[in-house]
C-alpha cells in the first residue's frame, strides 16, 4: 500500500508524505528531479545506485538527478519526501 499526500509544491520545492506499508517493495525508479527522503517512523531499505542501506526513525538519504533506486519497506513507515524542482507526474496524480 501507497498513499502519498503533497504538503506543498511551491516555487520549484515539493514535499510530499508517503505511507507505505510493511513489506512494500517499491518499482525501481529514476527521475530527473533530485529527492531527499527523511523517515519520520518506520523502517526502510533504500537502494541507490546499488549501494543498500537501512534506515530508521530521524535518518534521510539523498537521491541525485536521474540515478537508479529503489525502496523496501521493513517496518510500517511515514517518509518526508522533497524534490526539486516539482515532480509534475505526482502533481498529474492527485
Amino acid at each position: 500500500m501507497v498513499k502519498r499526500e503533497i504538503l506543498s509544491s511551491d516555487g520549484s520545492l515539493m514535499l510530499v508524505k508517503v505511507h507505505l506499508a510493511e513489506g512494500f517493495v517499491g518499482d525501481v525508479d529514476q527521475h530527473p528531479e533530485e529527492q531527499i527522503s527523511y523517515i519520520e517512523k518506520g523502517k526502510v531499505e533504500f537502494e541507490v545506485n546499488g549501494e543498500k542501506r537501512i534506515l530508521a526513525e530521524g535518518d534521510k538519504q539523498y537521491i541525485p538527478s536521474n540515478v537508479v533506486h529503489q525502496v523496501k519497506v521493513l517496518e510500517e513507515c511515514v517518509i518526508l519526501d522533497i524534490f526539486t524542482p516539482i515532480r509534475k507526474d505526482l502533481v498529474d496524480q492527485t
